[in-house]
């Protein structure tokens, strides 16, 4: 049998070939271990912002119900097993050397062929597929698409419930240039006679989720529409037909996120259908337990340290309008990278006005920013660049009060390699 770090090679190695979207290839691997998408009880989750909350609540919530919950998501944190997880713990190094072990010449076979060579994301996922399909068999699984949603190689599945989150500017070189073509690539999760919740606010993006649905007679569950979050303050209500929970509140900042939750809500009340029995003091506990990695996450205290993966505009705008209700009257300092294919100018602006300083910086990865271009093309009277990541850590650190507030934020992989590098 191979070694982890040997699995760990094969899969890292794999991502040299680039991005490749499309099915035939994921369906050829997927045949070759048995077609172990076809046994999985799943929830599929797409969207521009919101599918991490939405799935992480889903998460708690069936915890506390008491059922064992898969969950397939990225990118990774810590270590690449932990996109692979079943109730919070990550699949064990020998699972996870084993299944690749099991991939590894059918890779070899596939590289071969018209097909091209599996991409890095297609070979985890073939690998979280067959864990909880023959190996850990939970009740329910949580799968969050990588990119996109109609050729991604999650959307080999047949979902119990689809979800798709808000649609926002993300991806738009990939996915195409209005909020209307983001929306169809989205939308391509929903299958035949498969029930599937909106959370899609453009008019735009919602006609897109009503035609789909219609054409695939998917019932659709639209947020504000059929459903509601009725916000006030740091609580919420949700009501469903004459189905009403009120008082509600979640772990995690921001009006956004009871949005995310109501979501969350909507699909359990669906699978009640399914046998799923979930109490609304499951419900209750599991908003509250809820927590996510990089999602206006609290790492520390005076000074309060905040990591948030505000990757696009919206995300940006949400972390905005958080800020600005939770900490009103602190000073907040930007500690800033983003990926250098994103619109970082229109990232910025909601947190230009009010930022005491933004500090631009970068990190080694490939497509990370350039601070130096940024700066030029932004022009931020409170922005400066400080290239390498770690001695803007060491400037703030020095510039920090206790009672003042650091938010890293830009990109999910520059805050995973800020935790692991720099915030240890």
């Amino acid at each position: 049998m191979i070694s982890y770090d040997e699995a760990c090679n094969i899969v890292n190695s794999a991502s040299k070939f680039g991005i490749c979207l499309g099915l035939e290839r994921m369906e050829e691997i997927l045949v070759h271990i048995g077609s172990p998408e076809k046994k999985i009880p799943a929830i599929h989750l797409a969207g521009t912002n919101g599918k991490g909350s939405t799935l992480t609540y889903l998460k708690s919530i069936f915890t506390e119900a008491g059922y064992s919950v898969g969950t397939f998501t990225s990118p990774a944190i810590r270590k690449i097993n932990d996109k692979i997880q079943v109730n919070d713990k990550e699949i064990p190094d020998s699972d996870f050397a084993l299944i690749v072990e099991q991939l590894s010449p059918i890779i070899n076979k596939i590289k071969r062929t018209s097909l091209g060579a599996p991409t890095e994301f297609e070979i985890m996922t073939a690998v979280a597929f067959q864990y909880f399909a023959t190996k850990a068999k939970p009740d329910i699984v949580l799968i969050e698409t990588g990119l996109g949603g109609r050729l991604d190689s999650t959307n080999v599945i047949q979902p119990l419930v689809s979800i798709i989150t808000n649609i926002g500017h993300d991806h738009m070189d990939i996915l195409g240039h209005t909020i209307e073509a983001v929306a169809q690539e989205k939308a391509g999760i929903i299958k035949q006679g498969v029930p599937v919740v909106s959370g899609c606010k453009q008019s735009d993006a919602i006609e897109v989720m009503k035609k789909k649905a219609k054409e695939a007679s998917a019932t659709l569950y639209q947020f504000e529409e059929d459903f509601t979050c009725d916000r006030s303050g740091d609580h919420f209500s949700f009501q469903y037909k004459d189905y009403v929970i009120q008082n509600l509140k979640t772990g995690m900042l921001g009006s956004h996120q009871q949005e995310n939750a109501a979501l969350a809500l909507m699909a359990i009340c669906i699978l009640e259908k399914n046998g799923f029995q979930v109490g609304e003091k499951s419900i209750r506990n599991g908003l509250v337990k809820a927590k996510i990695a990089n999602r206006i996450e609290i790492v520390q205290e005076q000074p309060t340290i905040i990591f948030d993966g505000g990757h696009n505009p919206e995300g940006m705008e949400a972390l905005a309008t958080t800020l600005a209700n939770s900490f009103p009257s602190k000073s907040v300092y930007i500690l800033f990278c983003a990926m250098k294919d994103k619109n970082i100018k229109d990232m910025l602006k909601p947190i230009s006005t009010f930022a005491k300083e933004i500090i631009l910086t970068s990190f080694l990865y490939d497509r990370s920013m350039d601070p130096h271009q940024v700066y030029e093309e932004c022009s931020y009277p409170n922005s400066k660049v400080i290239e390498n990541v770690s001695d803007a850590y060491d400037y703030l650190g020095k510039e920090l009060h206790a009672d003042d507030v650091l938010v890293v934020t830009g990109s999910l992989y520059f805050l995973n390699y800020f935790r692991n590098e720099c915030k240890k």
